[in-house]
């Protein structure tokens, strides 16, 4: 009889991470916001970004009030001090696009988090690209 409790365990607990695993692949913290990603060693907008990055402006200058900490983060590849600085950029360019956009300067705070807070903890180039992003947070 206790050799059927640890396969349905193991299954509850395999279901259980998979709803958690596709839930950080939706939107950002901040709702009606979504993520960007970026290309390797790269701080530039992505062509296929703009249209999300666009998205994002709309929601922001609909919703005045809101402050917004864009958050930049970086894959585990290159050096701490490097992928802070990366990072940075990230969550500058981003910024910068959005302020283009006619989003309020005032409204927005940027960050940059390197790889220390990894969306994906693999070592694969789909785990690198979830984790070249900028995330979007209310403040």
């Amino acid at each position: 009889m206790k050799h059927f409790v640890l396969p349905v365990i193991i299954l509850a607990v395999t279901l259980s991470m998979g709803t958690a695993c596709q839930n950080k692949k939706g939107p950002a913290t901040a709702s009606g916001l979504k993520r960007v990603h970026f290309d390797f060693d790269s701080a530039s907008i992505r062509p296929d970004m703009v249209a999300i990055l666009d998205s994002n402006a709309k929601y922001i200058k609909k919703n005045a009030k809101l402050n917004i900490v864009v958050e930049g983060h970086c894959d585990e590849r290159g050096t701490n001090e490097y992928n802070l600085a990366l990072g940075d950029r990230r969550a500058s360019q981003t910024k910068s696009y959005l302020v283009k956009q006619g989003v309020s300067s005032k409204n927005l705070k940027t960050v940059s988090y390197g790889e220390e807070q990894p969306l994906e903890k693999g070592h694969s180039e789909a785990s690198w690209y979830m984790n070249r992003r900028a995330e979007f947070v209310k403040q």
